[in-house]
C-alpha cells in the first residue's frame, strides 16, 4: 500500500470513528464537540491534496449525512456545534464545498430568518459570508450560489444589524460583500448608509471595534459607485464628512471669538438635530465631532483600488479653526459665560481627537505637508506649553512631532529642535523630595497650666527619595520622539544642545538609585528607550563634537548584566554598533585597487606573404619604456603576458628582478636584431639569467635601472629560469679598448680573432667606435637560426627563444631576455647600471645596420633561414611608438 493511500485510510477510520462515537446522538454532540473539532483541525481530516479514493469518498459522504440531520436538531445548542463544523469542513475541503454549499447556503438563510438564538445568527453568519467569498472570481460559483442567494442574504443583516450584538457581524459582513460583490449590493447601499450615519450620530456610545467596523463599512459603498466615478465619489463623502464637522463646530464653538471662515464646502450629511440647551447640546455634539473625525482618519488610512484626489488643504483648515480655539481664546460679546467654560471643557478631548486626524494625514500625504510645516511647528510648541501636565494630549503631541519629522525631515527639525530638546530634558528630570520632619505636640494635665512643645525627629526625615518629573509613558514618549530628532536632524544639531541631551541620557542610564515612584516594569521600558537613543547618538554624530563612543562601549556592556532580556538585546545590538564603528570590517564601498606593476601592450599585424606560407615574427624588443623615479630604489616585478603566433597563442610567464637607478629619468631601450642572433642571442639570455640570480640575492642597491613591462590586462605570475651551468660565466676581456682603438684609425678592419674577444666586447667596441657592424662579420658561425616556439614550464622552465617582431607590428614582450644586453653595456665594471651613451650610440650603429637592409622573399621554414634570409625579412623602417 503506498503512502497515499494509507494516510487517506487512517483519515476515512477517523471520520468514522468520529461519526460513530462522538456524533452519534445530540447528546454526545454537546459534550463531545470541542474534541471534534480540535481533531478535525489539528489532523486536517479533510484537507485535500489529491482527489480521494473510493474509502475517503465513502467517509465523506457518511459525514456530510450526519452534519444534515444533525442541522435539523430542535435543540439550538446542537445546531450552533452543527454549523460550526460546516464552516471548518468547508474551509478544509473544497470537494466538500462545491458539492454541499448550494444546500447549507438555503439552510443557513433559513436560520437567520427565523427568530434564533444571537450565536447562531453570528456562526451562520460567518459561514454564509465565508461560502460567498469563496466564489470570488469563479463565475460559475457565483451563478449557482452567489447570485441567488446575497440579495436575500444583504436584506437579512440590514434587519439583525439592529440588534446591537449582531451589529459587528452584520456590519462586517456588508463590507465584505460590498467591496467583492458591489453590483449586486447595489440595492441596499442607501439603506446601509443610513444605518451607519445612525451610528454616527452620537447618542449611542459603541465599543472602538464595532465603531471601526461602522466606519470601514461606510467607505465600502463607494466600491458600488463604479471605477468610473468611483474617485469622484471617494472625495465628495469625504468632502461631506469635513462639511459635517465644521457644522457642528459652528454649534459648538458659538461663544468662541472666531475669524471669519470663508471656506466653500458642500452640503453637510443629514444628522439629527441637537437640543437647544448647551448642557445637554455640547457633549453631544462633541461626541459626534470624535465620531466623524474618526471617520475621516479612516478614509485617509483605508487603501483604495484607485487613485483619489486628497482635500489636504480643507483637512488643514479644519485641523487649525480647532487648534485655534484654546485656553486663552477670547469670549464673544454678549454671551453666557457658563455656555464659554462648558465649551472650553470639552477642548482637551476635541484636541485628542484632531491630533488623530492629523496623524492620519501625514500617514496619507507625507512629504505633500512640507509647505506647512512653520504652521504646525508653532501648534505643536503651543501645545506642548499649555499641555504641560496633561499626560494623554502630551503623548499625542509628542507623537505628531516624531511623525512630522519623520515625513517632513530636516526643514521641520530645523525649526522645532531647540525647544523640543528643552521640553524633553525636562520631561526626564529626577526630581529629589524630602521627608518633612514629624512634630508631635503634648502637653500636661490642665492643674499645672503648663504646655510643653516637643519636637519629635523620625530618621525617615532625614531620607530623601527620587521622583520623576513625568508619567512613565510621557518619558517614552519623549524619547521615542528624541530618537527621531538624532536620525533626521542629529549631525546639524548645535554643540550646546546635543551636549546637553546626551549628557542627560548618559546621566539616566548611570543613574544608581532609580526613581521610587516607577516599579520594575517601568523603568525597564525607559532603559530600553534611553538605550534606543544613545544608538541613535553614536549613529549620528556631529562632526566638530566629541563622540559619546567611549561612555556608550562601557554602558552597552554593563547592560549586558541586566535582568531583563530586552535590555541585554538591546544592549548586545548597542555593542555590536559600537563595534563596528571603532573597528570597521570592511569599507563601504568595494573599489579597485590599482595595479602598481608596469604593463605590457601586444599587437600584432598580419604581413603580406606567399599563399602557402604563414605568418612568422620578428625577433627583437622595438620600444621598451622605462621611467625611473628618484625615491624607489628596487622593485620586483612579476609579469605575465599572452603572445598570441598566427594561429598559436604562446603564454609566457616570468619573474624578474629590475633594478631602478635613481640618477636616470628616461631610458629607452631599441633593439631590431632581425632574426633572431644565434649562439650571440643564447649567450646574452643566459648572462642576463644568471646576472638576474645574483640580482635576488642583493637586499640594499645604491643605484639600478628598471625597465618596465606593461601588461595590466593579464595576472602576475612568476617563473624561475634556470640557467645551464656548464656556461661559462660572461667576463669583458682586455681587447674590446684595442678594437675600439683600431676602429676608430681604420673603420674597416677585415679580420677579428672571434675565439679571443667576447660577441658583447665586439659590439661595444663598434659602438663605441661609431662605426656599423659589417653583414659579413653578422654571418659568422655563431650566429642560428632561432626556433620557432617558445617552451615555457610551470615556474622552472627556460625560455629557449627571443621574439619576433617586424616593423610593422608593435610587440612587447616581457620574457627573460631581460631587456638583453642593458646589464652588459658596461663591460668595464660589474655593475647593474646601463652607460646611457653606450646604449645611445649602440641605437645609431643598428639604425645604420638596417639601412643596408634589402627586401627579400620570406621562407616559413626558420630552421633554414641563413642570415642573408633573416636580413631580407626587416622590411622598411617604421617609426617607434612609445607604449
Amino acid at each position: 500500500m503506498s503512502s497515499q493511500d494509507s494516510a487517506s485510510f487512517k483519515k476515512s477510520r477517523l471520520i468514522g470513528s468520529l461519526i460513530s462515537l462522538h456524533l452519534s446522538s445530540e447528546r454526545t454532540v454537546e459534550s463531545n464537540f470541542t474534541f471534534v473539532l480540535d481533531s478535525i483541525i489539528t489532523h486536517g481530516l479533510f484537507n485535500e491534496k489529491e482527489e480521494p479514493n473510493e474509502e475517503l469518498s465513502l467517509a465523506y459522504k457518511k459525514w456530510v449525512q450526519r452534519l444534515n440531520l444533525l442541522l435539523q436538531s430542535k435543540n439550538p445548542t446542537v445546531r450552533y456545534c452543527v454549523i460550526s463544523l460546516i464552516k471548518t469542513t468547508c474551509k478544509q475541503s473544497h470537494t466538500l464545498l462545491l458539492a454541499n454549499a448550494k444546500q447549507w447556503s438555503a439552510q443557513l438563510l433559513g436560520f437567520l430568518a427565523k427568530k434564533d438564538l444571537p450565536l447562531i445568527y453570528q456562526e451562520s453568519i460567518d459561514t454564509l459570508s465565508f461560502i460567498f467569498s469563496y466564489t470570488v472570481n469563479k463565475p460559475e460559483l457565483q451563478r449557482e450560489i452567489t447570485s441567488p442567494n446575497l440579495p436575500r442574504f444583504n436584506q437579512l443583516l440590514i434587519q439583525l444589524s439592529q440588534d446591537a450584538e449582531l451589529l459587528y457581524p452584520a456590519i462586517t459582513a456588508l463590507t465584505l460583500n460590498m467591496k467583492n460583490f458591489p453590483t449586486t449590493s447595489k440595492h441596499v447601499v442607501s439603506d446601509c448608509k443610513k444605518l451607519c450615519l445612525s451610528y454616527m450620530n452620537g447618542k449611542k456610545i459603541l465599543d472602538d471595534q464595532t465603531q471601526k467596523a461602522i466606519n470601514q463599512c461606510y467607505i465600502s459603498l463607494n466600491y458600488t459607485s463604479g471605477k468610473s466615478t468611483m474617485a469622484i465619489d471617494w472625495k465628495n463623502n469625504l468632502m461631506q464628512l469635513i462639511s459635517t464637522v465644521n457644522k457642528d463646530l459652528d454649534t459648538l464653538f458659538n461663544t468662541v471669538d472666531e475669524e471669519n471662515q470663508n471656506t466653500q464646502l458642500p452640503a453637510p450629511l443629514e444628522m439629527e438635530v441637537v437640543s437647544s440647551d448647551y448642557v445637554q447640546a455640547y457633549p453631544h455634539l462633541l461626541r459626534r465631532i470624535q465620531l466623524i473625525q474618526q471617520c475621516i482618519s479612516d478614509y485617509l488610512t483605508t487603501p483604495t483600488s484607485l487613485v483619489v484626489d486628497v482635500p489636504v488643504s480643507y483637512l488643514i483648515d479644519l485641523v487649525c479653526r480647532i487648534y485655534n480655539v484654546y485656553d486663552g481664546s477670547l469670549m464673544r460679546d454678549y454671551k453666557d459665560k457658563n455656555e464659554f467654560m462648558t465649551m472650553m471643557m470639552c477642548l482637551p478631548k476635541l484636541h485628542l481627537s484632531t491630533s488623530k486626524l492629523l496623524s492620519s494625514l501625514f500617514y496619507c500625504s507625507g512629504q505633500q505637508l512640507v509647505g506647512f510645516v512653520k504652521l504646525f511647528s508653532q501648534i505643536f510648541l503651543r501645545l506642548l506649553n499649555e499641555y504641560k501636565t496633561r499626560r494623554g494630549l502630551k503623548i499625542a503631541v509628542y507623537g505628531l512631532i516624531s511623525l512630522c519629522l519623520e515625513k517632513c525631515g530636516y526643514v521641520f527639525a530645523e525649526i522645532i529642535y531647540r525647544p523640543l530638546i528643552s521640553s524633553v530634558i525636562e520631561d526626564l528630570r529626577i526630581i529629589e523630595h524630602k521627608s518633612a520632619g514629624i512634630i508631635i505636640t503634648s502637653g500636661q494635665s490642665n492643674k499645672s497650666h503648663k504646655k510643653r512643645k516637643t519636637e519629635v525627629t523620625n530618621s525617615d526625615a532625614l531620607t530623601t527619595k527620587l521622583v520623576s518629573a513625568s508619567p512613565t509613558d510621557v518619558q517614552i514618549s519623549a524619547l521615542q520622539t528624541l530618537q527621531s530628532l538624532y536620525d533626521v536632524f542629529g549631525f546639524a544639531m548645535d554643540i550646546s544642545q546635543r551636549s546637553s541631551i546626551d549628557s542627560c541620557i548618559i546621566s539616566r542610564l548611570i543613574q544608581m538609585n532609580p526613581p521610587s515612584d516607577l516599579n520594575s516594569e517601568e523603568l525597564s521600558m525607559v532603559k530600553a528607550e534611553l538605550y534606543h537613543c544613545l544608538i541613535s547618538s553614536i549613529t549620528h554624530p556631529i562632526e566638530t563634537q566629541a563622540s559619546v563612543l567611549p561612555h556608550a562601549m562601557r554602558l552597552f556592556g554593563a547592560g549586558l548584566n541586566e535582568p531583563s532580556h530586552q535590555l541585554q538585546m538591546i544592549c548586545r545590538k548597542g555593542l555590536s554598533i559600537c563595534d563596528l564603528i571603532a573597528h570597521p570590517r570592511l569599507p563601504p564601498v568595494q573599489r579597485a585597487i590599482p595595479k602598481m606593476s608596469s604593463t605590457v601592450i601586444f599587437a600584432q599585424e598580419s604581413m603580406d606573404i606567399d599563399s602557402t606560407h604563414e605568418t612568422v615574427l620578428d625577433n627583437g624588443i622595438n620600444s621598451t619604456q622605462s621611467n625611473v623615479t628618484d625615491t624607489r630604489l628596487s622593485q620586483e616585478k612579476e609579469t605575465h603576458s599572452i603572445v598570441e603566433s598566427g594561429d598559436k597563442v604562446v603564454r609566457v610567464e616570468d619573474k624578474t628582478q629590475t633594478i631602478i637607478e635613481s640618477t636616470i629619468h628616461t631610458v629607452q631601450v631599441e633593439d631590431i636584431t632581425q632574426g633572431g642572433v644565434g649562439k650571440i642571442a643564447e649567450d646574452r639570455i643566459q648572462d642576463s639569467v644568471n646576472e638576474t640570480a645574483e640580482d635576488k640575492t642583493q637586499t640594499d642597491v645604491d643605484k639600478s635601472a628598471e625597465v618596465e613591462t606593461m601588461d595590466q590586462s593579464a595576472e602576475v605570475e612568476s617563473v624561475n629560469h634556470t640557467a645551464d651551468k656548464t656556461q661559462p660565466t660572461m667576463t669583458t676581456s682586455t681587447e674590446a679598448p684595442i678594437l675600439k682603438e683600431t676602429l676608430r684609425k681604420e673603420p674597416t678592419v677585415e679580420k677579428i680573432d672571434l675565439e679571443k674577444m667576447h660577441v658583447n666586447d665586439i659590439i661595444t667596441a663598434y659602438a663605441g667606435a661609431d662605426v656599423p657592424i659589417p653583414v659579413t662579420l653578422l654571418s659568422n658561425e655563431y650566429v642560428k637560426s632561432p626556433p620557432t616556439s617558445f617552451s615555457v614550464a610551470n615556474n622552472t622552465d627556460k625560455v629557449d627563444k627571443t621574439m619576433i617582431t617586424s616593423d610593422i607590428e608593435t610587440v612587447t614582450i616581457e620574457t627573460e631576455i631581460h631587456h638583453h644586453s642593458v646589464t652588459d653595456m658596461d663591460a668595464s665594471s660589474n655593475s647593474q647600471s646601463m652607460d646611457l651613451s653606450s646604449l645611445e650610440k649602440m641605437k645609431d650603429t643598428v639604425d645604420k645596420v638596417r639601412e643596408n637592409i634589402v627586401d627579400k622573399e620570406q621562407t616559413s621554414d626558420h630552421d633554414d633561414l641563413n642570415m642573408d634570409d633573416l636580413i631580407d625579412m626587416a622590411g622598411p623602417d617604421s617609426d617607434d611608438e612609445e607604449l
